[in-house]
């Protein structure tokens, strides 16, 4: 397995296995709901047309080589948060009121995978931003955490990261 990358100060990650996130996108995510869209469509019924966070979390630890921690809460991935959002829409970040607060001082020290889509799936790009380039708006979001607290932060501006090719 590829070596992974354990800190967002180091930058984005470079070591990307393309075949294997493509060959896991097409079959678990694009062609499925491709072909969901068909037989809604054939019935004329609506569809959101979404994939679920946990396909983005697969698909970005298969294209960054990073095998995650699940099985505690936390940072999605070892070494970074992945978000994923409509074209336009907003990345949305969870923080609970018992484990909140380290959540925050996680996201400053890991790197953010930011998919946004469109076009059920037919455009979708990736943008990254180290944690200490968003230190500022988690910081903020620490000083402010509210007690009782929101349940839920979003904000535009942390999707302006580079544009990963």
């Amino acid at each position: 397995m590829a070596k992974r990358q354990k800190s967002s100060v180091d930058g984005p990650p470079t070591d990307l296995d393309f075949e294997k996130a493509l060959m896991f996108f097409h079959a678990y995510m694009y062609g499925p709901l491709q072909g969901k869209l068909r037989l809604y469509r054939a019935r004329d019924v609506h569809s959101a047309g979404k994939v679920q966070p946990s396909d983005w979390e697969v698909f970005a630890s298969i294209l960054v080589n990073d095998v995650g921690t699940k099985l505690t809460k936390g940072v999605d991935l070892s070494g970074n948060e992945v978000k994923s959002a409509e074209k336009g829409g907003s990345y949305e970040y969870q923080y609970h009121k018992s484990t909140g607060r380290q959540k925050l001082k996680d996201d400053m020290r890991v790197g953010h995978l930011f998919f946004d889509h469109r076009d059920y799936l037919r455009s979708v790009n990736l943008r990254y931003s180290s944690g200490a380039d968003l230190s500022q708006f988690f910081r903020k979001w620490l000083e402010e955490f509210p007690d009782p607290y929101q349940q839920r932060c979003r904000d535009d501006e942390l999707s302006q990261g580079r544009l990963v090719k």
